[in-house]
């Protein structure tokens, strides 16, 4: 058996609204080689019946369906466990890749540049019900990406493609993290290999009331004082970074919940 390129993870939880759509944007993309791992933690909805029937239409995808809820990190890392292609792509069940080259041209850039471990994409954010309300692209150079990386996320999760042997060296993500466990990968990431965001809108990320950070922010910046920290003395503008974060915590313990 030939070694697959990509390992594309999918983790759900209840996204049976979704799903398909996330699911679809995959097969339609133009880069063929590539499996599709999805781990659903114990959804209590139709999502295990929506999957079944891409499971007969299309070899390439895996399904397997937690008993338990194991909580976002571990089912990341279950999917990584399953992953044997070169890159891990990841696309989250609410989430759409956008544009049907996303995966060739990001496999052609780490074909092509043994130094990158991780290599992103612009987004353009969508709605619960699709609609378009703005686009943007992160810092695309590593330099750039360094020097901004504490202040601001630069990788939308569903956009990135990395090498599994980057992420089998530091031995997934930090399961101790029910929010966050994205930015602090890319941050370990950047300890041992170069990152790039392509200047391409390739994604659709979803905004609902379901995400995690919106379902309890303070949780969400509480952690994210605690990654920023951990990485202060890795890159810079720590203390910039740092009273960002200040300023929006005083600011949400304004606003009524």
């Amino acid at each position: 058996m030939s070694e697959i390129k990509v390992s594309i993870n999918l983790i759900t939880y209840n996204r049976a609204d979704f799903i398909v759509q996330a699911m679809d944007s995959i097969l339609l993309q133009t880069f063929s080689d590539w499996e599709l791992i999805i781990i659903d933690d114990a959804s209590t909805d139709n999502t295990k019946e929506l999957v079944d029937s891409y499971l007969l239409k299309d070899s390439r995808i895996k399904y397997v369906k937690q008993e338990n809820r194991c909580g976002i990190s571990r089912s990341r890392n279950a999917a990584l466990k399953l992953s044997v292609g070169k890159y891990i792509a990841v696309l989250d069940s609410d989430d759409v890749w956008s544009d049907s080259n996303k995966l060739k041209k990001q496999v052609e850039f780490l074909d092509n540049n043994s130094d990158y471990c991780l290599v992103g994409c612009g987004v353009e954010v969508i709605n619960k019900q699709g609609d378009r309300l703005k686009k943007y692209c992160n810092p695309g150079e590593d330099e750039e990406i360094r020097k901004t990386i504490l202040i601001k996320n630069p990788f939308a999760h569903s956009s990135v493609a990395y090498r599994k042997q980057t992420i089998d060296q530091l031995i997934g993500y930090d399961e101790s993290l029910k929010i966050g466990e994205d930015y602090d990968l890319w941050l370990r990431m950047g300890k041992v290999g170069k990152m790039a965001n392509l200047n391409n809108i390739f994604i659709f990320y979803r905004k609902h009331t379901a995400n995690i950070s919106v379902l309890d922010r303070n949780i969400a910046l509480q952690n994210n004082f605690d990654i920023i920290s951990k990485y202060k003395e890795d890159y810079p503008n720590y203390f910039l970074a740092y009273w960002k974060r200040k300023i929006r915590k005083i600011i949400y313990s304004l606003i009524k919940p």
